[in-house]
């Protein structure tokens, strides 16, 4: 687990249900969840923010919501392993709110203060649109 601490857990799942959801004495399980939730959010926000800059943080220099956020994908991704047809409510909710906001992130809807990529890193999200439908279709 490089980005997330054991004490990260500790807000959001009991160490016992981690263990139940895991399985193995190494949490081999869970570090591979966190690669994956990492790569997913990078996926979301990644053409927008440095996401290596996000996740290479280190204690409290890192965004906590972002924490948080990697929690909820990874317990969820866990979840859906274990027992698909069983996910918490609670758990597949946060998991909605989760990508939501990364969509509405990456998209450029919401602000964040997360680190930009620099401007000739940055991919930018142009779309032309139109209230009128094409009638002639001659452009």
């Amino acid at each position: 687990m490089d980005f997330l601490t054991e004490n990260d857990f500790d807000v959001q799942v009991r160490q016992e249900i981690l263990s139940l959801l895991d399985g193995s004495d190494e949490k081999t399980a869970v570090g591979l969840a966190t690669r994956m939730a990492t790569d997913q959010i990078t996926q979301y926000i990644g053409g927008k923010y440095d996401c290596k800059t996000i996740f290479a943080a280190e204690g409290d220099n890192r965004d906590h919501f972002i924490v948080m956020i990697t929690i909820d994908i990874l317990l969820y991704h866990l979840w859906a392993k274990r027992a698909p047809r069983k996910i918490p409510e609670y758990r597949a909710t946060r998991y909605q709110d989760a990508l939501d906001w990364l969509k509405s992130v990456g998209s450029g809807e919401l602000q964040s203060a997360l680190p930009q990529l620099p401007d000739d890193e940055y991919i930018g999200l142009i779309s032309i649109k139109s209230k009128y439908e094409p009638n002639n279709h001659k452009y």
